[in-house]
């Protein structure tokens, strides 16, 4: 059995990807934090439905396509929810902000650096 040694680069490689490994479980968990937290807002506002009307209004100040008609049929129980412009707004603004491909760049270009 022969132990052999890494050298400078192959432990220099493994780092780095110990790093990104460390990222990217960081990343995911703030990403899966946030959804929760949606999932928890909208709980919240589902609780104080009453009225179907005001459920199809915040759908759609979400960007969900609804069917009344398809509602309706599946489900006749009423539904509200308190103020839902409002609501959907709160959920909206707790979504991950996406980047545009010059901030990525730019971030990728400063991690170069920190790395070299």
């Amino acid at each position: 059995m022969s132990l052999e040694l890494l050298t400078k680069d192959e432990y220099d490689a493994f780092e780095t990807w110990r790093i990104a490994k460390g990222n990217l479980v960081s990343k995911h968990k703030t990403w899966i934090d946030t959804i929760q937290k949606q999932c928890d807002q909208l709980k919240i506002g589902l609780k104080a439905y009453r009225y179907l009307s005001e459920g199809i209004e915040l759908a759609t100040e979400l960007g969900i396509q609804v069917d009344e008609v398809e509602l309706i049929r599946t489900n006749s129980t009423g539904l509200t929810i308190y103020n839902p412009s409002n609501l959907a707004s709160m959920i909206k603004g707790m979504k991950n902000k996406t980047m545009t491909r010059e901030q990525k760049i730019a971030l990728r270009k400063q991690y170069d650096e920190s790395v070299n």
